[in-house]
Formats: structure tokens, sequence, C-alpha cells
């Protein structure tokens, strides 16, 4: 490397153009743990040949999507104030994905996943604490995507004058998926994947934001599914825990981070490719949340689908979400398997190709069949979300990147305001956390005693 790790972290690296060490321009993958773990995940995991556009498209696939539906919803229960939460959260989504940047490379040589930066800092106990949570996030995540699918090919079906129960939905829609997930390796393999899901959540984003608008409540026309006015509030306070649970499970792609700026050819520039993905995203989720609240306010349900009439361009909409869920899925989950699969040691370089083949789809296949199975057992999208919001996205997205950061780079290291700044998250996470968790399950209890969402 052209310079010490310690005196290019003594310059605390600017946000959108980070100059450490490790952007010597000729990385060719050099940068790799000293350990024999960190070496193998490299090999398996990272290749160098990405561009920042395919890195923008993989943020934006694994945040924009069904969160479009539930976060009106959020918006209703927290009111108007959410969308400085929506602001609020892309920031520090960027931000902390900075943070985590700076930790990966902290010691000599390059971390390269989310748990081998958590090793990193807090030994084996951090590891396995980061394999567990990330593949809780990822898989929380793709539980509620095969929950939204599923219900909702039920509800097209329905009207179309059929009827196909909604386990047998959801059991198609996870037999579709498996086929992406388990044929795809790494993030590398799925950029198109990633370009095309992305399109078809903006395609629902404007149909959902439009049709709103023109099914809003007035005093001349309002349709059957209004019991009375909407009523619309600036901030109801009680909601802005579980509401912080809620919007930051659609920016914490940390556990994607290490893949996605592993697989771009020039790395120095995941700072501003973060900053562009991140308010692309909250813009999205500006849009349709909120003509969603002002077009049905409290009476605002998850997914927002569900307040729509039967509409050719809605029912359109809501296809072309199944499709985007299908093609967003490997994104999100391949990143957690990586994980599991270098804690287990799932590598060509240990079993053989072959075997480490039959391995990965027999674990990806395992993977599905449970999500598939919870979602049976509890097919009720928002209170699924925000279940899987308090659990782990809190973690994940507030206390993991800083307490690593601060960890790896030592207290000594870090202006006082930064380390001001973390502490900050730090406690918002940890209330989020647990208000949040309170929210979610007294919220599941009640869908599950009425039999719905």
């Amino acid at each position: 490397m052209a310079a010490s790790t310690s005196d290019s972290l003594d310059k605390t690296p600017e946000p959108f153009g980070e100059t450490s060490s490790y952007d010597s321009g000729k990385q060719n993958m050099a940068v790799s743990d000293s350990s024999d773990t960190n070496e193998r995940f490299v090999e398996h995991a990272v290749q160098r040949n990405g561009s920042w556009l395919g890195g923008i498209m993989n943020i934006m696939c694994i945040s924009i999507g069904t969160g479009t539906m539930n976060l009106p919803k959020v918006v209703s229960r927290v009111g108007w104030f959410g969308i400085i939460l929506f602001v609020l959260m892309a920031i520090i989504g960027w931000y902390v994905g900075v943070l985590f940047r700076r930790a990966m490379y902290a010691t000599d040589r390059r971390v390269s996943s989310f748990a081998l930066v958590t090793q990193s800092a807090f030994g084996k106990i951090g590891f396995w604490f980061a394999t567990v949570i990330t593949y809780l996030y990822c898989c929380g995540t793709a539980l509620s995507w095969i929950i939204v699918c599923g219900t909702q090919i039920t509800r097209l079906i329905g009207f179309a004058g059929g009827n196909l129960d909604e386990k047998i939905s959801m059991t198609i829609i996870a037999l579709v998926m498996w086929v992406p997930f388990t044929a795809l390796k790494t993030l590398r393999e799925i950029t198109i994947s990633s370009m095309f899901g992305v399109l078809t959540a903006l395609f629902t984003v404007l149909v959902l934001a439009v049709t709103s608008l023109q099914h809003k409540y007035t005093d001349v026309y309002h349709g059957p599914e209004f019991d009375g006015a909407p009523t619309h509030e600036f901030i109801i306070g009680k909601g802005i825990p579980s509401a912080i649970a809620s919007i930051s499970f659609m920016y914490a792609g940390s556990v994607a981070f290490p893949h996605v700026e592993g697989n771009m050819r020039k790395p120095q520039q995941f700072g501003w490719m973060l900053f562009v993905a991140n308010t692309l995203v909250c813009g999205a989720y500006l849009l349709s949340s909120v003509t969603g609240y002002v077009a049905f306010g409290d009476q605002t349900v998850s997914p927002i689908l569900n307040n729509l009439p039967n509409l050719a361009i809605v029912n359109a909409a809501t296809i072309v979400i199944i499709v985007h869920c299908v093609f967003a899925l490997p994104v999100m989950l391949v990143s957690a398997s990586l994980e599991l699969e270098l804690a287990l040691g799932v590598m060509p370089g240990i079993l053989g190709k072959k075997k480490e083949l039959a391995w990965r789809v027999f674990m990806r296949t395992v993977t599905m069949g449970v999500l598939l199975g919870i979602s049976i057992a509890i097919p009720y999208f928002g209170q699924v979300i925000d279940l899987v919001s308090a659990i782990s996205t809190t973690v994940v997205f507030f206390m993991v990147p800083v307490f690593c950061y601060v960890k790896l780079l030592g207290w000594n290291r870090i202006p006082k305001y930064e380390l001001l700044l973390c502490g900050v998250l730090a406690a918002i996470g940890g209330v989020a956390c647990v208000w949040g968790l309170i929210d979610a399950i007294k919220s599941l209890q009640t869908a599950v005693q009425l039999g719905h969402g």
C-alpha cells in the first residue's frame, strides 16, 4: 500500500471522496484481511468490475420496493412530521454508510463483510452476533415480500372473479423467488436484475401517487373505502419511535455495503454513490407516502394498495411490484447468505466447486422453505415489517456501524463532535428498538386476534 493506514486515518476522510491509503488505484483485491477467513471471503464474494451506477442500482433495489406500500401507513402514525423523519433517516443512512466503510479499512487491510468488520471490533462474539442480526434483517425483509406478493396475488385473482387461497399464492411466489436466489451467487451477477427492480419500483411509486390523489376524500366524492372524512395531524408523538424503526428499515443497507463497495471498480466513489442512491430513495418514499397520507389520512392502511379501488392501472402496479420483489429478493438474500456461507466455510476453496454449489443450493432452499412457513403462519405485512424493523434494523442501521467505527479507530482518533454524534445515533437506535418492539408486538397480537392486518 502507498501509505500506512494509521497515517491515512489520522486525517478524517472526506464524506464524498474518501482518500485513505486503500485508494491507490491498483488494488486488484490486495486489500483483504490478514485472517484466512477474510481472504477466502474476498475470493468468494468480491470482484472489482462494477460501476458506480451498478452500486446505485443495487442500493435502490434493496431500499425501494414494498416499503412504498407500508410507509404511507407509517406517516399516518406519526403525522406530517414523518416527512422530516424521511429526510433525516436518509442522511443518517448515508453517514453511517461512510462510517462503516472507514471501519472496513481501519486495520492495515480491507475487511470484506459486515460480520468480519464486527469481528475485527469485538471478536468472535461480534462476528456471530452480526451474522445472526444480518440474517434476521435480510430474511425479515424477504418475509415481508413473500407476504405482500402472496396476498396481492390472491386479491388480483379475486378481482378477476377467481379464488386462490393466500397460502397457495405464497407458495407459488416463494418457488419463483427461489430460482434466482439459488442460481445467482454474488451481487456482481445481479446488477441487471437490480436495474429492472428499480424501474419496476419507480413505476409503482408513480402509480400509487397519482391514483391516491385521484381518489382522495372530497365532500363531493368519497368512495366506500372511507369511514367518514380522514383527519391529518402535524405530529403524533407516541408514534415517533416506531416510525423511526420502520423508516430506518428502508435505508438499512449496511449489511450489503461491503458487497456493493467490493464490486465497485472505483471504491473511492462509494460515499457519493450512496448519497445519490439515498437521495433518490428518499424522493421516491416521499412521493408515495405524502400523496397516500394526503388522500387517506388516518384511514391509511398497509399495504396502501388496499386503500385503492379496483382499477386496471392499480392492478398493473400490483403486478409490477410483485415482479420487483422477485428481482429484488436475490439482492437482499444473497448478502445474508454470503455472510452465513462464510461463517460455515461453504466456499469453492474449501469444499470444491461441486460441493460448494450443492451446499449453497441446499442452504438457500432451506432458507426459502422456512420463510414460506413463517409467511403462511403470520401473513400480516405491515406488522411483520414493524417487528423486523424493531428487532434488527435499528441495530444494523444505528448501532453496529457506529460501535465498529469507534472501536476500530479509537476514541482518541475521532473528533469530539463526531463522538457526540455517534452517541446520539446509538441512543436513538436503542430507544427505537425497545419502543418499536413493544408497539410491533402489540400490533401483531391485535392482527392475530382479528385475523387480519
